[in-house]
């Protein structure tokens, strides 16, 4: 147990108006990053037809991998810039790239392109980060840090709650009003960094500042020298090529290469004199850096990262896995049953009205789409080639629109003979198509409109807008005589069905398939994560903080490893069948929040402890090291396991069974190193220290 600390009240109220202006900026920064990062999954496989990229789930994978990576890594030099230049530079130059960067997404459909594009959003958000942590860091201390840092974990999942229920609503219209939201997000924290955010104790405006030259050097001094930063390099490189998939370096050349780069660096290590590896203010001699032996300046921190990227490896499943594995396995049908036994039906039969259309929104291309396989499998029943591969290859597809229906449903919607409500929107809807091409017609036709707009494009868009303003008294009649028969359909429902290409009974057919087959969509429920610590993350961390962090940061890496684990029990019969039963799912994602609760932002309040007051923001830049390689090691894995397991093998059990495995394996790993590898006198520390001589 560890001394006493105030109340908490007393500490939420010790902290000052920086920390506030910080944790709100946190706030902007995660509901651009959660409600673009929660829903990539799903944008980047969705069809292309559904407005999404129609990429590969190992191009997915790959994406998640590298960019974030970067993302991660990148803050050790931006952290230990901001130590040198000041933190409200760094905010502003952060916000102005992240507003650029965010839009650019939407605008790039091609692999290289958005690669760009996500790389400069990582390269904004790895500008932010160590600056906001660093921030927290300086204005806490020994007596409120743990409930401080938790308060920070609450307001990073506030933002981590609501962007991604703004991007489900936003995605609903179109998937490009997600990219200008996140854009809004960041010029909001840029008006409120230059308005509110005074400028914490840093060296950028201390009496001595230190060179750029200078700011370099202690940039690889808390963990290693250049040779060593050149030897992990080139490792992570490799792991990054063998997972594109380039037949000239696949994953065997991977594994036969890793270990002769390192055997090759330790044998060129012995050429050279010993010590020269080690920094000039701990008995080094001035070498030029490539002829200087590798050298770990801090073995036991190096260490602590590398164990903590086992624990991020299985938390970005998460975001990374989780969403399309919702999609493409879980009937979540059950929770909008649910939803509506506690908020009641819509009075209105119509599938675009009432509770579930807010959880389980079909946008215009979704719906498209669906139209499209109704008539693809009634071409094939008329053909009588209609069979159960057909109905099958339906079924998938439909996912990808939010739809799981199974082959017998499916077969069902075709064969059922059409009932009299049926045959009634049938009637009524031909009104409205003869109606309207008779208007359209007659305006495509008339001379003076056809002088007006020569160019025929233009004119049928013209004639399309007359159409529009003159049919509201129309829809409004055929809505009445449909609802008169105890049918609801809204008038922009039928003007939809009335402008499309499909023939009414496919329009009616997809309205069915949508009304017995929609999804939530996915980014709702991994929102239970966020939602959770946003209601207990203060309470956690309060009570957490009279318990060692160790030990806080062990039992949390416990808990999640059953969190993520437990979804491998939702049992399921593959992508065309019943489903994976959401609510073990939902639970899973529960359970794991609590022990993310515990173990991240204690970690990063670890590293905010021991890091030297003048060096916050560099220290909290080496912790996004371990995220970076969790990212890195997480994205391959995601990729090519759910590719394997879940989408090949139809066996996404064993996929989760794996992540529960790493992270139990983490946990295992972190006793281990708690009982060993640290000693007691230095279980607060990890900075180096002249008695440990070689071991540093």
């Amino acid at each position: 147990m560890v001394d006493q600390k105030p109340g908490l009240v007393a500490q939420v109220k010790s902290y000052p108006a920086q920390f506030w202006v910080a944790n709100t900026m946190e706030i902007f920064e995660r509901l651009a990053w959660y409600g673009w990062f929660t829903v990539m999954a799903v944008y980047v496989t969705g069809s292309v037809e559904t407005g999404g990229l129609g990429f590969s789930t190992e191009t997915r994978g790959n994406l998640q991998a590298i960019v974030p990576f970067f993302l991660y890594l990148m803050p050790v030099l931006t952290g230990a810039l901001a130590d040198r230049y000041g933190f409200k530079k760094m905010f502003i130059i952060a916000y102005i790239v992240m507003i650029g960067s965010y839009y650019a997404l939407g605008q790039f459909h091609t692999v290289p392109t958005f690669f760009i594009a996500f790389m400069f959003v990582a390269i904004g958000a790895a500008i932010f980060k160590p600056v906001v942590v660093g921030t927290v860091a300086k204005v806490t201390d020994e007596s409120n840090s743990s409930t401080g840092f938790g308060v920070f974990y609450m307001m990073v999942n506030i933002g981590g709650f609501f962007g991604p229920i703004v991007a489900g609503i936003v995605r609903g219209k179109g998937w490009e009003w997600v990219f200008v939201a996140c854009s809004g997000w960041a010029a909001v924290n840029l008006i409120l960094v230059l308005l509110f955010y005074k400028e914490p104790t840093t060296e950028a405006i201390s009496a001595s500042k230190r060179s750029l030259g200078k700011v370099l050097d202690g940039l690889v001094e808390v963990l290693g020298n250049l040779r060593f930063f050149i030897a992990v390099g080139f490792v992570l490189i490799a792991l990054m090529v063998a997972s594109l998939g380039f037949e000239w370096f696949n994953w065997t050349d991977c594994a036969v290469f890793v270990p002769v780069w390192l055997i090759a660096n330790g044998l060129y290590d012995l050429f050279l004199p010993a010590g020269s590896g080690r920094p000039v203010s701990q008995g080094g001699t001035r070498r030029f850096a490539l002829v200087k032996r590798m050298h770990c300046s801090n073995w036991r921190f190096a260490l602590f990262l590398l164990i903590m990227s086992g624990f991020w490896t299985s938390f970005n499943q998460i975001f990374y896995t989780m969403p399309e594995y919702i999609r493409d396995f879980c009937d979540t049908r059950p929770i909008i049953a649910f939803a509506e036994t506690v908020f009641g039906k819509s009075d209105a039969e119509d599938p675009n009205v009432g509770i579930a259309s807010k959880m389980a929104t079909i946008s215009k291309e979704e719906r498209a789409v669906i139209a499209r396989e109704i008539e693809s499998l009634r071409t094939a029943k008329a053909e009588g080639m209609l069979d159960s591969a057909h109905l099958e290859g339906a079924a998938r597809n439909l996912l990808l629109s939010k739809v799981r229906l199974a082959p017998a449903a499916l077969k069902a919607v075709l064969t059922d003979k059409p009932t009299p409500a049926e045959a009634l929107v049938t009637r009524e809807v031909n009104k409205l198509i003869v109606a309207r091409k008779e208007l359209i017609g007659s305006c495509m036709s008339e001379g003076s409109i056809v002088k007006q707009f020569p160019n025929e494009a233009s004119r049928s868009t013209h004639c399309e807008q007359q159409w529009q303003n003159s049919s509201e008294p129309l829809l409004a009649k055929a809505s009445e005589d449909l609802s008169s028969a105890g049918v609801y359909l809204l008038p922009s429902t039928l003007s939809e069905m009335a402008g499309t290409t499909d023939t009414p009974d496919v329009a009616y057919m997809t309205d069915r398939v949508i009304a017995e087959g929609r999804q939530v969509n996915p980014e709702f429920i991994v929102n239970i994560d966020a939602g959770a610590i946003v209601l207990f993350q203060v309470l956690v961390s309060f009570l957490m903080g009279r318990f060692h962090r160790f030990t806080t940061m062990i039992v949390g890496m416990f808990v999640a490893s059953v969190g993520i684990g437990i979804s491998s029990l939702a049992g399921g019969a593959g992508m065309v069948g019943a489903g994976s039963l959401i609510w073990i799912v939902a639970g899973g994602i529960f359970i794991f929040a609590f022990g993310e609760m515990m173990a991240s932002p204690t970690s990063q309040e670890y590293v905010g402890r021991i890091a030297p007051g003048d060096k916050k923001a560099l220290y909290m830049g080496y912790y996004f090291v371990a995220i970076a390689l969790g990212n890195l090691f997480g994205g391959i894995l995601s990729g090519h396991l759910y590719g394997t397991l879940a989408r090949d093998m139809q066996r996404p059990d064993l996929m989760w069974l794996a992540f529960g495995g790493i992270m139990l394996m983490t946990t295992f790993v972190f006793i281990l190193y708690n009982t060993f590898a640290l000693p007691k006198e230095r279980a607060d520390t990890l900075t180096p220290s002249s008695q440990d001589g070689d071991l540093q």
